[in-house]
């Protein structure tokens, strides 16, 4: 074999299709995964209290839904900015007027593009 086969056999550190695969563990996606776990603690709690209170007061069971699309809509945010990083350059997501900022960008994009989003659309 020539040195020139073996450079053709070598891995080019490329993923599927030849695009290069992106860093996803970031201290940025770290914090967006801690903004999301708290998110959740909050959302765990709060559907508890509804649980309970709901016992005794079965009006309140109807803020189960209303919880749950909150829950949703600020969950979507927080992924979107983990799978696309490139395109949220210089934001953080715990400091609330970037997130603003991130939820309005994908927001944005998933309405125009009929929910279907990609790197190009944000």
């Amino acid at each position: 074999m020539a040195d020139s086969d073996l450079t053709r056999l070598k891995p080019s550190g490329t993923g599927l299709l030849d695009i290069r695969k992106k860093r996803i563990l970031t201290p940025r996606a770290f914090e967006a995964g801690f903004l999301g776990l708290s998110i959740s603690c909050a959302f765990y709690a709060l559907m508890h209290f509804i649980h309970v209170e709901g016992i005794a007061h079965p009006g309140i069971i109807m803020f189960l839904p209303l919880t749950a699309i909150t829950w949703i809509a600020l969950m979507i945010p927080l992924l979107m900015f983990v799978v696309y990083q490139d395109d949220f350059r210089n934001m953080h997501p715990l400091n609330p007027v970037h997130f603003v900022q991130i939820a309005a960008r994908c927001f944005r994009a998933m309405k125009h593009n009929n929910f279907k989003v990609s790197e190009k659309n944000l």
